[in-house]
């Protein structure tokens, strides 16, 4: 019987300019329609997150990119940690950046602040989707595909958060977010 040798090759990762944030539809009006997925944004900062693999489950670097390639892992040490939240070995995630104020809602300032590296209230990852999995590119699934793989995946905490999302009745959806501040749907 012949000798086999077995080698466990790393996924390959994925790099900022690979992809860019998905970015919502700007419609007229809210609609309802059972083959849309509708939820909210808070108007934040569009960013990926890549999470690299590391020696350990959820030691791996955490690198936050923005659409025009500009990296924010040194402006926000909160996020650092986020390896440990996610039970993937390297995920790409896409989501937004925001600083909530004292009553829940998007504090835009607080956040420009933030980005440009000055002290404040924590930044929060509010994760939208799933665009990779450990070596492989999600994007040709369907949304709910690719929700339902980041929720497995996903472990929420204070510092990343996966957004919740309806089907179908988006004009219920933005009424509840226009009367809590929230940004849009």
């Amino acid at each position: 019987m012949a000798e086999q040798l077995s080698l466990q090759l790393e996924p390959a990762m994925p790099r900022s300019g690979d992809v860019a944030p998905m970015w919502p539809t700007a419609l007229a009006d809210p609609f309802d329609s059972p083959d849309w997925l509708f939820e909210p944004t808070w108007g934040g900062h569009r960013v990926l997150a890549f999470l690299e693999p590391g020696a350990t489950a959820g030691s791996g670097a955490v690198r936050i990119v923005d659409a025009r390639g500009t990296e924010f892992g040194e402006q926000l040490p909160e996020l650092a940690g986020l390896a440990v939240r996610v039970a993937a070995r390297s995920p790409v995630l896409d989501g937004e950046l925001v600083v909530v104020d004292l009553h829940g809602r998007a504090d835009d300032e607080a956040l420009r602040e933030r980005l440009s590296g000055r002290p404040g209230r924590p930044v929060a990852f509010l994760v939208f989707d799933l665009l990779h999995l450990d070596g492989r590119w999600l994007l040709g699934q369907a949304l709910d595909k690719r929700r339902a793989a980041l929720r497995r995946v996903l472990r929420p905490g204070d510092e990343v958060v996966m957004v919740p999302a309806i089907t179908g009745e988006g004009r219920a959806l933005h009424a509840a977010v226009s009367a809590q501040g929230i940004a849009g749907v």
